[in-house]
């Protein structure tokens, strides 16, 4: 009975460690999650549903013009997620007087938070609710309620965005519940602070709401190589202070693991704009 039992614990540790080294040979760093060009944890443009471990913190680095952003982010639980951004925005001046600006260009900050309201199940999606520039000047100000599943070896995601993730619209359902959520106010650039300050009146409001979706696929044999899909609800009419065209609404990138914790990408979004960009993510949790 005793040389049954051990060579059941065997095969299965043989069997187990064969299956992860070929996971592992297959898709390198699987479930680790990439970050967007926003700094936080997503697609290209758009948000995911997906959360790094309790105990992480990253930084990530993005040129997508008129922005370079640099984030600090981290998930001191695995069910939330807070980002630092720091953009630099090359289509504006540094202030409105143009000599005192001379070629220094405007620099915006940010804080942006996302939480999992339910971690997802074989059957049903992860979800998550998050809200961009929170305590920043509102130029990037978004809400948004997301879902990612993973079938395979694609992680899909869809949601839905208030503020300037506004584009692909529906009127806003939130508005059956209260007319009030019809009104946001002003739009993002008009409604600009000096930064500091919570803009809850805002949240979630608007006349229309935008949908939102894409796929992170891994390519298997490639050491680890993503590819990233995404259909964009910016609307790049009112994210900067100059209207920012936009060739068309599908985004495309790739993202590359040099090792478990960093990352590098190249995409392409808006059909007109090349980005780039690193990231790094380590987990200190214990």
């Amino acid at each position: 009975m005793r040389f049954f039992l051990i060579l059941t614990i065997l095969l299965c540790s043989f069997t187990s460690n064969t299956y992860s080294q070929v996971a592992d040979y297959i898709f390198p760093h699987f479930d680790q999650p990439s970050y967007s060009n926003y700094g936080t944890i997503g697609l290209i443009q758009m948000p995911s549903a997906r959360m790094h471990k309790g105990g992480t913190i990253g930084f990530t680095w993005s040129h997508a013009e008129p922005y370079l952003r640099g984030s600090v982010m981290g998930n001191p639980f695995d069910w939330f997620e807070a980002s630092y951004q720091y953009t630099d925005v090359n289509n504006k001046l540094y202030s409105d007087v143009e000599a005192f600006s001379g070629s220094q260009s405007y620099k915006d900050k940010g804080f942006d938070v996302k939480f999992r309201l339910f971690k997802g199940s074989k059957y049903l999606p992860a979800l998550a609710l998050g809200v961009r520039d929170l305590g920043g000047t509102a130029l990037f100000a978004s809400e948004y309620i997301v879902a990612t599943k993973r079938i395979k070896n694609v992680d899909l995601t869809g949601g839905i965005g208030w503020g300037v993730m506004n584009r692909n619209g529906i009127s806003n359902p939130l508005g059956k519940i209260s007319e009030r959520f019809y009104n946001r106010g002003v739009n993002s650039t008009e409604g600009v602070t000096s930064g500091g300050e919570l803009n809850t009146s805002s949240f979630f409001r608007g006349e229309e709401a935008g949908l939102f979706a894409g796929a992170e696929i891994f390519l298997p044999k490639i050491k680890g190589l993503r590819l990233k899909v995404e259909y964009d609800a910016t609307n790049y009419q009112e994210e900067s202070y100059e209207p920012l065209g936009q060739d068309s609404k599908w985004n495309y990138g790739f993202v590359y693991p040099i090792t478990r914790g960093f990352h590098i990408k190249l995409g392409y979004a808006r059909g007109n704009t090349l980005n780039f960009g690193f990231s790094y993510s380590g987990s200190w949790g214990k």
